[in-house]
């Protein structure tokens, strides 16, 4: 195991749910040896503590020096693994079958193929059940070896099914690898370019990537070949900004699951993600009763399976039905009731801090400092807005932190302190001058705030009832409303006039 990194051990470590642990002493514990209560004593040393400190288990770990405390990190990092994948085993079905194709490799090198072929039936079973068609393949492809080298009384049509399946699974493989392809190409895209911005734009982007959204959508396409269909129009009509088309194969995606419920259980994390996109649709649409209903189902199968959950689906449905509940009190304008959400988000944000990166966090940050400004808490929605400034992210969601700039400034306007305001203008000009790419949307705003502190008191009124109207006539540039889904300024406008 190459795996001797401290860090990477100490995490491993802090990831084990209690029966993990449970489960890992117990296997540890079966074989007394010096090397076996070495491990586990450094097992333990790391368990206790909360932040890695080397020296103190050096310290504590008697006649190891640091080239035997290398080789010891390396064997526990083994032994932790082990003893996941034996929990593991039971609940994820590929894992089983893999295990099942080594216990081939074994009897087969034992000259006992009959057992073999027999162990391969279970195997393919429940590759097909799980619709693995890259386990499938390997399945059939051990199949035939083992009919090609022996005479197995399996008759002679078991090789004509045989290759007529091979030949099958290839080309559903061939199409998954395809959608597979288009679905992260499609997604690095956005990652790189983000929403279109203009006409120019929209017309290079349906020019190159027509085929996707022409795609054969054939009742023939295998399970997989759906999931990734649909997930890459997801993404193209989401780039496009046609959230309407995006929420239709964002629909059909979960349905996907919902006929295959056993699949669920093989992806959930797939199957939330299909709800994200679904939600964010419908809130782009202000679609409020249909945003209700699925949040509730996401609530319910997030109670349903939590117990059930990995770490890692944990986190993500933290992720998807925290950002969910945020969503559903700016849709409804219930920003004082949302303020009651903060503290569980707060809560779990404190849990998983070594385990989100500051994309997501940032987010956080952001969505609970708009709820409390539109709350009318000026002071709080600051002081989440400086976290943002002080977060060390470089150009990470720079259009976040360029949304965080006005809002900062929108937070000091609400609190009446317009002797700085010129200053903190200043100070938002020059962050935006440094940013690859600015829209209307932030250019106005920050036009607005440089002149409407200089006007008398008596004037501001009417500039600002001005520069409502404005942004209500911009609101119908459909390249400019992707700008007011992450900033509702006109909202903010709306109460002061």
């Amino acid at each position: 195991m190459p795996i001797s990194q401290s860090d990477q051990l100490f995490n491993l470590v802090k990831s084990l749910t209690k029966a993990e642990k449970r489960n890992f002493t117990f296997y540890s514990t079966r074989i007394q040896d010096a090397d076996t209560l070495k491990y586990i004593h450094l097992f333990e040393l790391l368990d206790k503590q909360k932040v890695l400190d080397e020296n103190q288990i050096l310290a504590k770990l008697k006649d190891v020096d640091k080239t035997q405390y290398s080789n010891l990190k390396r064997h526990l990092y083994k032994q932790l693994m082990v003893s996941l994948r034996m929990i593991h085993i039971q609940k994820k079905t590929d894992i089983q079958v893999r295990e099942y194709l080594d216990y081939v490799d074994i009897l087969y090198g034992k000259g006992l193929y009959i057992q073999s072929l027999k162990i391969l039936d279970k195997a393919k079973a429940l590759a097909e059940k799980s619709n693995n068609d890259l386990l499938s393949l390997a399945i059939l492809e051990t199949e035939k070896n083992i009919e090609s080298r022996h005479i197995t009384r399996s008759g002679t049509d078991i090789v004509p099914d045989l290759i007529e399946k091979s030949v099958a699974k290839i080309k559903t493989i061939e199409g998954v690898t395809k959608l597979s392809n288009i679905r992260i190409l499609l997604h690095s895209h956005y990652i790189k370019n983000g929403h279109v911005k203009n006409q120019e734009e929209l017309d290079a982007f349906t020019s190159e990537y027509a085929w996707v959204r022409d795609y054969n959508q054939d009742t023939t396409l295998s399970y997989y070949e759906k999931i990734y269909l649909y997930q890459s129009l997801v993404w193209y009509y989401y780039i496009v900004l046609d959230f309407e088309n995006c929420l239709i194969n964002a629909e059909h995606w979960v349905a996907l699951f919902n006929e295959s419920p056993e699949l669920i259980n093989e992806d959930p994390d797939l199957y939330m993600r299909g709800y994200h996109y679904i939600l964010t649709c419908a809130y782009n649409l202000k679609y409020t009763e249909k945003y209700t209903k699925y949040l509730d189902e996401l609530e319910d199968f997030r109670n349903e399976r939590y117990g059930q959950f990995n770490n890692n689906s944990q986190i993500i449905s933290f992720l998807y039905v925290h950002y969910g509940r945020l969503n559903k009190y700016f849709l409804s304008e219930q920003y004082s009731e949302g303020l009651k959400v903060i503290p569980s988000t707060l809560k779990r944000l404190q849990k998983y801090k070594y385990k989100l990166d500051a994309h997501r966090v940032l987010v956080f940050y952001f969505k609970i400092a708009w709820m409390h400004l539109m709350a009318g808490d000026n002071t709080t929605a600051i002081k989440y807005l400086n976290q943002i400034f002080n977060m060390e992210v470089g150009s990470l969601r720079e259009d976040i932190q360029g949304y965080s700039q006005l809002m900062f400034l929108m937070a000091h306007y609400d609190a009446g302190n317009y002797e700085i305001m010129e200053y903190l203008v200043k100070g938002a000009k020059q962050f935006f001058d440094k940013m690859h790419e600015t829209n209307t949307l932030q250019i106005k705003t920050l036009a607005f705030f440089r002149k409407v502190v200089k006007l008398p008191i008596s004037d501001r009124k009417k500039f600002i009832q001005q520069f409502y109207h404005d942004l209500q006539a911009l609101e119908q540039d459909i390249f400019e409303q992707r700008s007011m889904l992450y900033l509702d300024i006109i909202k903010w406008l709306g109460r002061k006039v």
